[in-house]
């Protein structure tokens, strides 16, 4: 970035920061007052160490700090690579269903192949796949499926850029941490419903506090949702239990925490698109009433921390998922633009096995040696990535059915199991070990090496009987290395280098065209970021390059997801975001992302396309109002926001196009101490207040394209116990 450009956009950020800070006033007796620590500044040659006060307000959208980069908390100014949090508060107020609903504020996001609306698949700067490990929880790879729940979601913190120095096998683009609530320190708990639009509801309980004076505390969450599903038939049903315990005395503490989860939900196909548009509109499904995903999945999770000095600590983290998974799909198989008859057919995921495991352990120390702070990270993790697909049953193709006029009924839940599909296998082993230091140098500058060296043994294989296609082991240093320039208090710049390496993994019911390569990226990237007391902004830009990508190609004779690896495919852009507080009663939320992901070299009639899925522009706001009513002492909070998204090629051809779209939201709660005798809340969350007919991701072919939820909205009481 030109000198000329760098002195323009800090000036701006400082204008943008400068008129929050005028327009902040008294607060409001409705704010909740911030709490404040007292955190150390970048570290000078000198004995004295400076230190600035940094306010963490529980009210506000914006965080002042992020572990997700280091492992341990790094105040926002000072981070080496970009992150952006969803907190709390904004979790609470959007009261987000899917992972797809927490990052619509989250810059350079797109959706790619849900696997009909079953499985998170975001689009991190370009890259991301169904099963490419980047969702994490409480920093442990979660497997396929949907990975987050509102009721044990504390908040969400998203690494763009490589993050395989402490995280491993990940693409390029980044991962998301879900971070899970705690154990209550204090007693307390809540009750609540919520009521939808849509025909049914879901409701949760959340109770806890310490056991004993022994330093044992404990959480119990439940829920259990039994939902409509927004088109013409269907329903999302799920029950959760999540139990944790946190034991804490003296320089020891642990916490452990387990989720069971049971869920029965819609697998709806979508549209079908031909000659460029969708032959029928979202009203009517093209599935038929059976269509679903479901299974049982169990997490084990836990931590314990020994400090063995005022400055050094040793963490052992591990854990441990399991998903049973079973679906039964009305797969389109072909359309005929002639007669409008589109055929379909039954096939069926009888019995699948996910299973991840992972442990890790970490030396985290502070000190200064010559004159210079050191925040220092040394670590080894092991990690086990495990699927078993089972019988695939393919029935056979069924005509008659017409989408714009369907009649259902006619093709039924039976077929015989395909041999060739069925009993694939991939077991995937990984160790590790990592260092990086975040160096304080003096005069406001942090230089941060660090450096994994990652192995990884990959065993794939299946059909009836079996055939193993791939039984090898790789390894490679995987280099880090940032630079950050803190000027002042509220401003700094920073650039940082990465690199990534990890299998790719075939997805069930798919096939892998060509031979088996494992996937290597790296990632130049330059920042400026700005903070005061209540609002955070940042701007940065990079470049990403990614060798051997798996790519969808359409489909094969036998209706399989045909799979292959692109020589290199490169990604570059622009993200923004701004965050917080800009007055005692206004919060916002903005955001904006220019991505541009091509294929660089490939076969001729694919290079210079476009990745599938990925907008090349896309941007947010939300702005919330919060104040004191007179009545009951009550707290109000009302708020709204739009999205955009471009258009997106669906496929790896670029044969055909998902057409842009915005969507509205908004949101209002009530809360009062005076009923009851309980603090009570009220909100009402309309999604899609427009109703507004669109596209959200494709599977790579046009007979798989995802609608975007209609109008629908929640009306839900909370009772403080």
């Amino acid at each position: 970035m030109h000198l000329h450009g760098r002195l323009l956009l800090l000036a701006g950020i400082s204008m943008l920061g400068s008129n929050a800070v005028h327009a902040q006033t008294k607060r409001s007796e409705d704010a909740q007052e911030p709490h404040s620590v007292t955190v150390p500044k970048t570290q000078t040659p000198r004995k004295t160490m400076e230190r600035i006060r940094v306010h963490a307000d529980p009210r506000s959208y914006a965080s002042d700090r992020s572990s997700v980069g280091d492992k341990t908390p790094t105040t926002y100014l000072q981070q080496t690579q970009t992150a952006n949090v969803v907190t709390h508060q904004v979790i609470e107020d959007m009261s987000p269903q899917t992972m797809e609903d927490v990052a619509k504020y989250v810059p350079g996001i797109s959706i790619g192949n849900n696997f009909g609306g079953t499985q998170d698949d975001l689009m991190k700067r370009g890259f991301g796949a169904v099963d490419d490990g980047s969702i994490l929880r409480d920093g442990i790879r979660m497997p396929i499926g949907r990975n987050f729940q509102l009721a044990t979601t504390d908040r969400v913190e998203v690494l763009k850029g490589p993050a395989s120095l402490f995280y491993g096998m990940q693409e390029p683009g980044g991962v998301i941490n879900v971070i899970t609530k705690r154990p209550r320190q204090t007693w307390g708990g809540e009750i609540g419903t919520t009521w939808s639009s849509l025909g049914g509801g879901y409701g949760h309980f959340d109770v806890g506090g310490p056991v004993s004076k022994s330093g044992v505390s404990f959480r119990l969450i439940g829920h259990y949702k039994n939902e409509n599903y927004w088109r013409n038939f269907g329903s999302n049903k799920e029950t959760l239990l999540a139990p944790s315990l946190r034991y804490a005395k003296g320089r020891f503490e642990s916490n452990v925490s387990y989720e069971w989860g049971k869920y029965d939900n819609t697998l709806d196909r979508g549209a079908v698109f031909s000659n460029g548009h969708p032959v029928s509109g979202p009203e009517h499904r093209l599935d038929e009433v059976w269509a679903a995903s479901f299974g049982q999945r169990h997490l084990l999770a836990a931590t314990a921390q020994y400090r063995l000095a005022d400055h050094d600590r040793v963490r052992f983290s591990g854990g441990w998922n399991h998903d049973n998974y079973h679906d039964r799909q009305a797969d389109p198989s072909a359309y005929n633009a002639v007669s409008g008859i589109l055929t379909r057919r039954y096939r069926s995921n009888t019995g699948t096995i996910r299973a991840n495991s992972y442990s890790s352990i970490d030396y985290i120390s502070d000190h200064t040696l010559w004159g210079m702070k050191h925040d220092l990270v040394i670590g080894a993790d092991y990690e086990n990535r495990r699927q078993n697909q089972g019988a695939f049953i393919d029935g056979p193709r069924m005509g008659g059915f017409y989408p714009s006029a369907p009649l259902y009924g006619g093709l039924q839940p039976v077929g015989p199991v395909n041999n060739s599909n069925s009993d694939w296998r991939q077991t995937i082993n990984s160790a590790s070990g990592y260092l990086k230091d975040n160096i304080h140098l003096g005069h406001g500058l942090i230089l941060a090496p660090g450096l994994r060296y990652q192995w990884f043994h990959i065993n794939y294989g299946g059909q009836r009987p079996y055939v193993q296609t791939t039984d090898s082991s790789y390894t490679k240093p995987l280099p880090f290395v940032a630079l950050v320039y803190q000027i002042g208090q509220h401003v700094s710049l920073y650039g940082d280098y990465s690199q990534s390496f990890t299998p790719n993994q075939i997805s069930t019911g798919s096939v892998l065209a060509g031979g088996y390569k494992p996937t290597q990226g790296r990632q130049f990237e330059a920042g400026a970021r700005f903070q005061n007391r209540f609002l955070t902004s940042d701007i940065a830009i990079y470049n990403i390059h990614k060798k051997n990508v798996q790519q969808t190609a359409g489909l094969d004779e036998n209706g399989n997801t045909i799979q292959r690896l692109a020589g290199l495919v490169g990604s570059k852009g622009l993200e923004w975001s701004v965050t917080g507080r800009i007055s005692r009663h206004w919060n916002i939320l903005g955001n904006y992302a220019y991505t541009y992901a091509r294929i660089l070299r490939d076969t001729p009639e694919d290079k210079g396309k476009i990745v599938a899925n990925v907008a090349k522009h896309t941007g947010g706001g939300y702005l919330t109002y919060q104040t004191t009513l007179p009545y009951l002492h009550t707290d109000m909070r009302i708020g709204a926001g739009a999205r955009y998204v471009s258009r997106r090629p669906g496929d790896l051809n670029n044969t055909f196009y998902m057409p842009g779209y915005a969507t509205v939201d908004a949101f209002a709660s009530w809360r009062t101490g005076h009923l009851l005798g309980h603090q009570t809340s009220l909100q009402v969350n309309a999604v899609n207040i427009a109703n507004k007919a669109y596209f959200t991701s494709s599977a790579g072919t046009p007979l798989r394209v995802s609608w975007g939820q209609g109008r629908t909205v929640h009306v839900g009481v909370d009772v403080s116990l």
